[in-house]
């Protein structure tokens, strides 16, 4: 998990290979040591979106957490419905409860 006090989408010295969360995805290199933290990435994994499948198939519908500001309540409602319906061959995936109360909370979030 990512060291304490570091902000998100700042770049980290991560020489070890280190402090990557639970994502397992290789991030992209800034310079030697530092790596950039993608910031729809990590709140998925705040949110309990801890297989790499399943951000990736979030984030084509969520792409940047910007995307959310014109997103309501009722979209992430349809979103997590529309993933239960699916087969399992088809990518299904349960949110549950706390992860869609979750996701609808960063909806409130002010991004700058």
């Amino acid at each position: 998990m990512a060291e304490a006090g570091v902000v998100p989408g700042a770049a980290i010295d991560d020489a070890e290979g280190e402090n990557l969360g639970a994502d397992q995805e290789i991030p992209q290199q800034q310079a030697q040591g530092e790596v950039v933290v993608n910031i729809m990435n990590q709140v998925l994994i705040w949110i309990g979106f801890d297989v790499v499948a399943n951000r990736q198939a979030l984030r084509s519908k969520i792409a940047e957490i910007k995307d959310m500001v014109d997103l309501t309540e009722k979209d992430i409602t349809e979103l997590q419905e529309l993933y239960a319906k699916r087969t399992q061959n088809a990518g299904r995936m349960y949110f549950g409860l706390q992860r869609t109360k979750r996701l609808k909370a960063t909806l409130h979030w002010q991004v700058r």
